[in-house]
């Protein structure tokens, strides 16, 4: 198998919480060895790039944080850069709305004379009922577009446990206002073309790894590239079996990568 670029999933995938898995430094090593570039690609917008690349530094992977670093709050941004989105109402942590306002005008709260662009939902571990609460509003009275930067239900963390996440908070507001989010992160195609583009390769030379179906999986099956799913995360045999999209492979781990590639 011939890839030129491989796009990881970072949490489930390369480690779990603060667990760097066997094996994984010595597949890195061989990607650098055989000039393979790869990108960490993250669904999560609770923490900036810096924190990944800080993350993979100190497990000793070496990285450099403009190449190897891409997260759906970039996507979000530019997409809406892109549409002339000047005023939102953001529900994300400190560290995305610090993000966000260097482009944009972040409403604080629910003004019904107030009128915005777009309501753009992120992970957030510093949710309030009340962020909830304002932006159903807004979506309820308003004709804006409701964005997510990520449509994952839940997050991995130690212990084989699992957090809510941004999709789950999606839905919540659905239920209340009818609408559905449109996700700029991955199942959503447009980071593999992007990527691609960007390191010069062609699809037929993207490969993308990751632990979850219908996020990591289903991206790469959504911009018809190979597939690579690691059972070191959320996804069994049984998930994929019983699954409607495959992947193009099936590993344990990344730690059989090398032979994979070989």
């Amino acid at each position: 198998m011939k890839k030129k670029l491989i796009i990881f999933d970072m949490d489930g995938t390369i480690y779990l919480g603060a667990n760097l898995f066997p094996g994984a430094k010595e597949t890195f090593r061989y990607l650098k060895d055989h000039n393979i570039d790869y990108v960490f690609f993250t669904n999560n917008s609770s923490h900036d790039l810096e924190f990944y690349y800080q993350k993979m530094t100190n497990f000793g992977i070496e990285c450099d944080l403009k190449k190897n670093f891409y997260s759906s709050s970039e996507v979000t941004i530019s997409y809406l850069l892109d549409r002339g989105v000047k005023d939102i109402y953001l529900i994300g942590n400190k560290s995305l709305k610090k993000k966000f306002e260097k482009h944009f005008n972040l409403v604080n709260e629910y003004q019904k004379e107030r009128k915005i662009d777009a309501v753009v939902t992120g992970f957030s571990t510093e949710l309030v009922y009340k962020e909830l609460q304002d932006a159903c509003l807004y979506l309820e009275t308003l004709d804006v577009p409701f964005i997510a930067t990520n449509g994952d239900y839940r997050c991995p963390i130690e212990d084989g446990l699992y957090i809510p996440d941004n999709g789950g908070m999606c839905e919540w507001m659905r239920l209340v206002t009818g609408k559905k989010a449109t996700v700029m992160g991955k199942p959503n195609p447009e980071i593999v073309y992007y990527l691609a583009k960007e390191f010069n390769v062609s699809l037929d030379e993207v490969l993308v790894v990751g632990d979850r179906l219908y996020t990591d999986i289903l991206v790469g099956i959504n911009a018809h590239v190979d597939t690579l799913c690691v059972l070191s995360g959320e996804s069994s045999l049984e998930d994929i079996k019983a699954y409607e999209h495959k992947p193009t492979y099936i590993l344990d781990s990344i730690k059989s990568l090398p032979d994979l590639l070989k």
